[in-house]
């Protein structure tokens, strides 16, 4: 596998659109892009951040298997930064470090 730098910004894009295109089975099959966070419910805002937050470390992880450091904040960073990049705000509850 070549050697990818995470903060790529062709990279974070692509792992977007693809997160975008992902289809919610609670939400009757519609896309994870196409759902308004601003006027969903709490329980709806959870899950949502539950599944970015899994689709984020997966990768993150798959790239980075052996992190040395504070892989901690560098996950809560890229999840808070997919989030503002899927919907362009990141919920006050969602802000962990993100550089907004």
């Amino acid at each position: 596998m070549k050697n990818i730098i995470y903060s790529e910004t062709r990279y974070i894009k692509s792992k977007t659109h693809a997160l975008r295109n992902e289809k919610l089975s609670f939400k009757g099959g519609q896309k994870l892009g196409d759902l308004s966070i601003g006027i969903e419910d709490n329980a709806t805002l959870r899950k949502v951040r539950r599944i970015v937050e899994k689709r984020v470390c997966q990768d993150y992880y798959k790239i980075h298997p052996h992190v040395n450091g504070n892989a901690r904040y560098a996950t809560r960073r890229h999840k808070s930064n997919a989030i503002r990049n899927l919907y362009g705000w990141v919920p006050v509850g969602f802000k962990y470090c993100c550089a907004a």
